[in-house]
């Protein structure tokens, strides 16, 4: 009996001792304080650092930022000068050329996006002046391995949607060779149009190839096209581009609103016959300003079929305003139809608050 109280109590005093280890001291001692007051002073000393930090991050994406715009800056007039031999004049451009450097730099409007994707803008013609003014839309897509060459019936032309000058003209398919074409459909697809020509409404567009149907004259020819410059909604020079036997022009001549013959002259030479008045002038001219409405210049491009006229697209960068005018005071007379309101302080804005660059709208 002694000797299992003895057990009894040797036990309880091994548990009050566990107990007594394990129960948290409520004064932690004097070993704890320096540990608290490191962690005070690294957290106070953080929330001071945080401002330095924030503003460290902003100026260097500033930085960063403002690399960018001397990088396109320095590009853009390198181009333009390299085409005209001269530099140019961004703050305050007077020449046709040079507004349209200005544009290209500091007019970054999200509509341009829209404009300027060929399958976009079917949507945005159509909402301004009505459906069945665009050649019929066969086929679109995004793969060049997935275009039905077997199921399209010729003619059409083949295009990509986020750049200028990429088409290929089928009027006989047995002459179609598919394996050349797909593998230049996907050399499309892999250039960035908008980065090569510093046109920044083409850079953030999707990718995308279509197939329209061929816009001819009722006896089969090619026909005419339109080219109207518009300038803050109103139609100013018309430029009548005649094409060779595969739709490139040839002669380029150029009229004003009325029809009177003006002595401007780009690219390509005025034709030997001056070509006539075309029957509907009036309505391209409306269509054209319906069009152009909004933008403080735009061209709209027409082919005159003979039953009917139809648009063919909308060009904010015309020529990329590296066009060398056979008479300079042509490239004045342009200019000074194209008013751009406060072109230093919008430049100025452009580059203090804004990257370059154009996204679509979010649909």
């Amino acid at each position: 009996m002694a000797l299992n109280a003895r057990s009894n109590r040797s036990d309880s005093r091994v548990v009050a001792r566990i107990r007594k280890v394990d129960r948290p001291s409520a004064d932690p001692g004097p070993s704890a304080e320096p540990a608290r007051g490191r962690t005070r002073a690294l957290t106070s000393a953080s929330w001071r650092l945080l401002p330095w930090m924030r503003a460290f991050a902003r100026c260097l994406l500033m930085r960063l930022r403002l690399g960018q715009w001397a990088l396109v800056i320095r590009r853009v007039s390198a181009d333009y000068r390299h085409f005209t031999g001269r530099t140019p004049s961004l703050l305050r451009p007077r020449r046709f050329t040079e507004k349209m450097q200005w544009r290209k730099l500091f007019e970054l409007d999200a509509t341009f996006a829209v404009q300027s994707d060929k399958l976009a803008a079917r949507d945005f013609v159509a909402a301004r002046i009505g459906p069945g003014r665009q050649a019929d839309l066969l086929w679109a897509g995004n793969d060049p391995d997935a275009i039905p060459f077997d199921r399209l019936v010729a003619p059409y032309a083949l295009k990509s949607t986020h750049a200028s000058g990429h088409t290929i003209i089928v009027r006989d398919p047995s002459a179609l060779d598919e394996a050349s074409a797909r593998a230049t459909a996907r050399g499309w697809l892999a250039d960035c149009y908008g980065t090569s020509m510093n046109e920044p409404a083409y850079i953030h567009l999707p990718r995308r190839l279509i197939v329209e149907r061929l816009l001819l004259r009722p006896d089969g020819t090619t026909p005419l096209e339109q080219k109207v410059y518009v300038f803050d909604g109103r139609a100013i020079f018309i430029r009548t581009n005649t094409p060779d036997a595969n739709g490139r022009a040839r002669f380029g001549d150029v009229h004003s609103r009325d029809w009177t013959r003006l002595p401007i002259a780009w690219d390509s030479p005025a034709h030997p016959v001056p070509p006539p008045r075309p029957v509907r002038l009036a309505e391209i001219i409306e269509l054209a300003e319906r069009l152009g409405a909004g933008t403080s210049h735009c061209r709209v491009d027409f082919y005159d079929c003979g039953d009917t006229v139809m648009v063919g697209e909308l060009t904010l960068y015309s020529q990329s305003g590296l066009t060398v005018y056979a008479d300079p005071a042509d490239d004045f007379l342009l200019g000074a139809h194209w008013t751009i309101s406060w072109p230093i302080l919008r430049a100025v804005w452009a580059v203090a608050v804004r990257r370059w660059e154009i996204r679509p709208p979010r649909t």
